[in-house]
């Protein structure tokens, strides 16, 4: 996870930073009632300062290989995933809690 390891270079530093930003804004959203992180104009706007950070910077080794075209771990209860853009400059980045269940799966009882 790349909230938990050392950033050796201003590029990951920087990333570092929007992350935490992100992080913070949804456990800001988790306080003020909302279910969904995404549904916070206070994360939205976090969100898009990292896709336009991602669109006019590349990204770092390691945050390509956590989150471009992959769910990557934001702190304990968030993930967070970058799609890249299919045409234009920026892309689209999601965040949603870890601890809701998915609705297709069936709890079994024994």
């Amino acid at each position: 996870m790349i909230l938990a390891k050392v950033q050796t270079t201003a590029k990951q530093r920087t990333e570092f930073r929007l992350l935490v930003a992100i992080r913070f804004a949804c456990l800001m959203a988790l306080a003020k009632g909302h279910t969904n992180p995404m549904d916070c104009p206070r994360v939205q706007m976090r969100c898009a300062e990292l896709t336009k950070h991602l669109a006019y910077n590349h990204p770092s080794p390691a945050f390509y290989s956590q989150y471009i075209g992959r769910t990557g771990e934001l702190g304990n209860s968030f993930s967070l995933r970058f799609n890249e853009p299919n045409k234009g400059l920026y892309g689209t980045v999601a965040v949603w809690r870890n601890d809701q269940a998915p609705t297709n799966v069936h709890q079994l009882a024994c």
